[in-house]
């Protein structure tokens, strides 16, 4: 049999099920799960329910009160998922709320992203991330803006920098503009290179503290190098 396609536009209410393509916009409701190919969700829309699509876009301030699962997906605005995220490709922009933990292939965050814990092969992230527990992924490349915190930062090459561009100048100083920093109790990887990071254990193979940091103990198994305006209590080479 056929699935039907799902258009719901204004102030509207649905129950879900399996559709092909959903498309709700305005200040609609899906009052249960959702399954479908393709997914559009744009405005203050509230699925009281799970999703699992293909491919899935969510824009506004959409509230997804279960979890999402999605080959592609991209959110924007201020939109929230209430349970765990997961994807092969995922976009994330704007305030991002995610309540449990969140897992992907290729995964690029730009804004303010809250979330569990992360799970990834290849993370890029502009802006801020605050994660309760643990950020694992294979390549890292953070470039911050704002106070990120989480538990521990875990991976292969792992490259944290401060966002030059909101802080250069004596404008971004009177806008208030912050360069970034990460507050993190443990960074564990092979290739570690950190800016304006506050951490209690860097462990690594080839480790560079650059500029901004505060690092209580590095372990290191090959290099070491800590910029002139870093510190780092305890060194060891093992």
């Amino acid at each position: 049999m056929e699935k039907k396609d799902l258009n719901l536009s204004g102030a509207g209410k649905m129950t879900g099920g399996e559709y092909r393509n959903v498309k709700v916009s305005g200040a609609g409701k899906i009052t249960s799960d959702v399954v479908c190919e393709s997914m559009t969700i744009s405005g203050a829309v509230d699925v009281d329910g799970s999703v699992k699509a293909d491919c899935c876009k969510v824009s506004g301030a959409c509230q997804i009160r279960g979890d999402v699962k999605a080959r592609e997906l991209k959110i924007s605005g201020g939109s929230s998922v209430g349970g765990n995220l997961e994807g092969d490709k995922i976009s994330m922009s704007g305030g991002i709320k995610v309540g449990g933990d969140l897992k992907a292939n290729e995964l690029r965050l730009s804004g303010d992203i809250r979330v569990g814990s992360v799970e990834c092969e290849e993370l890029k992230m502009s802006g801020a991330m605050r994660a309760k527990g643990v950020v694992n992924c294979e390549r890292c490349e953070m470039e911050l803006a704002g106070k990120s915190e989480m538990e521990e930062l875990v991976g292969s090459t792992i490259r944290v920098t401060a966002d030059l561009n909101n802080a250069r100048g004596i404008l971004g100083n009177l806008l208030g503009f912050d360069r970034g920093s990460l507050k993190v109790e443990v960074v564990e990887g092979d290739d570690i290179f950190l800016e304006n990071t506050t951490c209690a254990m860097v462990r690594g193979a080839q480790v560079r503290i650059g500029a901004g940091c505060r690092i209580g103990s590095v372990e290191y198994t090959d290099r070491l190098d800590v910029h002139m305006d870093a510190q780092v209590e305890h060194q060891v080479q093992i």
